[in-house]
């Protein structure tokens, strides 16, 4: 690590070290989608979603039993479905 004096030298030296780490492409402009959303579920709430992705149950009335945005809940499905967790079904986040 190369002597650096100043907080910002040393900042910006560990921000050029992550970018090079984790920045797989270059990017200009930044749009991050689905930014205003809330991901993050509770484990009681993913356990409603599978007993209720079991019982047929439409995305849009499992958003609103969880008291989500529908598409909250289709992320939350397509996580579940990608860990073979929950099965698919022949009308897709339909009933």
């Amino acid at each position: 690590m190369p002597r650096l004096g100043t907080d910002l030298e040393k900042e910006n030296y560990t921000m050029a070290l992550q970018q090079r780490k984790y920045m797989k492409k270059s990017r200009r402009n930044l749009y991050i989608a689905l930014e205003e959303l809330d991901l993050v579920f509770d484990e009681s709430e993913v356990i409603r979603l599978q007993e209720m992705w079991k019982e047929g149950k439409g995305i849009l009335e499992i958003a609103k039993e969880l008291g989500r945005h529908q598409l909250e809940i289709a992320a939350l499905i397509m996580d579940q479905a990608d860990k073979n967790l929950i099965k698919s079904r022949p009308m897709g986040l339909g009933a």
